[in-house]
């Protein structure tokens, strides 16, 4: 039986990047409420270009790529047959 330290290991990099695309994802969102509780309605808080909805989206294009970078890791290192996680 493999502990929690055993899998993240074994997950190596794209999970780690998906993490943190995760995290920054999140702390961009609790930003953003935060904002909006604080500041009410205001155009500067909804441009796209706003600092926490920057944050948003890039932790979502950081996930994508710890995604993608998983399922390249899979389907070429790995192979269809290997056992990508053992």
């Amino acid at each position: 039986m493999t502990g929690i330290g055993g899998v993240l290991r074994r997950a190596g990099g794209p999970f780690y990047l998906m993490g943190l695309g995760f995290i920054m994802a999140f702390g961009g969102l609790a930003g953003d409420y935060y904002e909006h509780e604080i500041a009410g309605f205001s155009t500067a808080l909804e441009s796209f270009f706003a600092p926490v909805h920057l944050l948003i989206f890039s932790g979502i294009a950081v996930a994508a790529l710890g995604f993608l970078w998983g399922l390249l890791r899979v389907a070429f290192v790995a192979g269809p047959s290997g056992d990508w996680a053992g």
